[in-house]
């Protein structure tokens, strides 16, 4: 017979021997996991993979069925009248066809310039050494694009399509619309295009945008090491960038210094210390390079590299970096182009609609 009656101590005894039923008569540690991950038949369920935020948004502009992430390229003068010899002005986007997260690492080709005025030319492409792997590469128009976190990685390969030549991580990411005229275009997007909006002679200001435009700003940081290769003398656009010295060492060329005119400053060998990377013997400055020089808010430091009996130069942009996007004038009447210019630690990329919308407004 079973009484109807129980003491507070055997309603615990029971209460604790459910609690032992429900959590799998106490297994192993882990097994509790193991369960809640297996279904009915005993096999694991698979967790399906979810876009952070970031991802989401970058996708919301590059990924098909949209149109692409445009980005302008411009030299165009603060005030007055353009130079057809000089100026230019032009776009060019990136597209996926299918996503990161699902697909793994997707290639991504930069399109081809499209020309965004009809009174200037195209000017000749430029192009971005790196010293990797012992060697002195050239940075391609493809780019692989992967997902790491909640955050995006864009590796940019040389010409073979395979190397990686120099990599980023993009983060922060926000959708901004635009709407209304020219005129009432948001701060963050008229700064970083300066000029497009600084001088009254590129947009028309009463033009309005298309519906839907819009653009991304988000934050880009170095991946890795990153070491560009200058040309010191003569100008060139491959692999074989011009010596500052030939037929000498590191420590012989920067004992007798070197003088770099972009920088105002001769390096000798005191003002920076030496060190290996993937073989090469490379100098690298202790004070980071004048922001006069730069003109960006990436933190930078000069390099010179021994290659082959001659001695090059270069710049270091450290990991974890945080890589600027584009400046404005914010003091006309500055001094130096330091004292003028405010420089931007964003980037920004337009939708096809944003896009159209400027092509539209064009005046030159």
């Amino acid at each position: 017979m079973i009484s109807a009656k129980r003491t507070p101590a055997a309603i615990l005894v029971a209460i604790s021997s459910l609690i032992v039923a429900a959590c799998g008569g106490g297994g192993e540690a882990g097994s509790d996991k193991a369960s809640a991950m297996a279904d009915k038949t005993g096999r694991a369920q698979s967790v399906e993979p979810v876009l952070s935020t970031n991802q989401q948004i970058f996708e919301s502009f590059i990924l098909v069925p949209s149109e692409g992430s445009f980005f302008l390229h411009w030299n165009l003068p603060y005030a007055g009248a353009t130079s057809p010899s000089v100026n230019y002005a032009f776009s060019d986007y990136g597209l996926l066809t299918a996503s990161p997260l699902t697909n793994g690492p997707q290639l991504s080709a930069q399109s081809s310039p499209q020309n965004i005025t009809t009174t200037l030319g195209l000017p000749t492409p430029g192009v971005t050494r790196v010293l990797k792997n012992g060697a002195v590469i050239v940075a391609g128009t493809v780019n692989r694009v992967s997902y790491v976190d909640a955050d995006v990685r864009v590796d940019t390969l040389s010409a073979d399509n395979t190397t990686v030549a120099f990599s980023e991580i993009r983060s922060n990411y926000e959708t901004v619309p635009l709407t209304g005229t020219i005129a009432s275009t948001p701060a963050d997007f008229a700064h970083f295009h300066n000029s497009f909006f600084s001088n009254a002679t590129i947009l028309e200001a009463t033009a309005t945008y298309l519906p839907g435009a819009a653009y991304l700003k988000f934050a880009q940081t170095n991946k890795g090491d990153r070491y560009n290769a200058f040309d010191c003398t003569t100008a060139t656009t491959g692999a074989n960038v011009s010596p500052c010295r030939t037929g000498t060492t590191l420590t012989a060329a920067l004992t007798a210094g070197i003088v770099s005119n972009s920088d105002g400053t001769t390096y000798r060998l005191a003002n920076g210390s030496i060190t290996v990377v993937d073989g090469v013997s490379v100098w690298v400055a202790t004070n980071p390079r004048p922001q006069s020089a730069t003109l960006s808010a990436t933190v930078q430091y000069r390099v010179y590299f021994a290659l082959n009996g001659n001695v090059y130069t270069g710049a270091l942009t450290k990991d974890g970096a945080v890589l600027g996007g584009s400046a404005y004038v914010s003091n006309p009447a500055g001094t130096t182009a330091v004292d003028r210019l405010t420089f931007l630690p964003f980037d920004i990329r337009l939708n096809k609609a944003a896009h159209d919308s400027i092509v539209a407004a064009m005046k030159i």
